[in-house]
Order: structure tokens, then C-alpha cells, then sequence
């Protein structure tokens, strides 16, 4: 069941409201994300990296690929998700 419509829409709620085409297009793009079979790989492995690292759930530093694309440096969060 879809949620109830505010009565005091803001103004990307508006626009989306009067522009079905735009709407489509932005539930398109925002529902595809973890769903894609390179997507689920690459969690895994990033997963198991940091298991065997031992610093999985607990927070500090992501685990990124090293020139030979190994999966073995630690940098901060920052600077990691900010490179792309």
C-alpha cells in the first residue's frame, strides 16, 4: 500500500508531482542500486577482506585495492568514497 500524500508537499516532492516522466525516471535510477550481480560480488569480497583483516563491524577504516588490485590497504572512509 503506497504511504498517504503530505499536505504540505516540499519542492522536489512538487516537481516530481507535476512531472510524471521526471518521477519515472528517479524511482528508475534510486530502485536499481544492490541489486546487480557485480554489486553483490564486489561487497563479498570486500567483506571477506576485512574479516580476514579482522576489523569487520567495527567500524575505522574501508579496505581498498592496491596496485596489483589486491584487496590489502586500509584508508579512512574520507578520502576512499570521495575518489570517484
Amino acid at each position: 500500500m503506497a504511504s498517504p500524500r503530505a499536505a504540505n508537499p516540499g519542492r522536489t516532492a512538487k516537481y516530481y508531482r507535476s512531472n510524471p516522466k521526471a518521477r519515472t525516471k528517479h524511482n528508475r535510477d534510486n530502485n536499481t542500486g544492490g541489486k546487480h550481480a557485480h554489486t553483490k560480488s564486489y561487497k563479498k569480497a570486500h567483506s571477506r577482506a576485512r574479516r580476514r583483516m579482522g576489523i569487520m563491524s567495527k567500524g575505522g577504516k574501508d579496505v581498498v585495492k592496491n596496485k596489483s588490485g589486491q584487496l590489502k590497504n586500509r584508508e579512512s572512509m574520507k578520502i576512499n568514497r570521495g575518489k570517484r
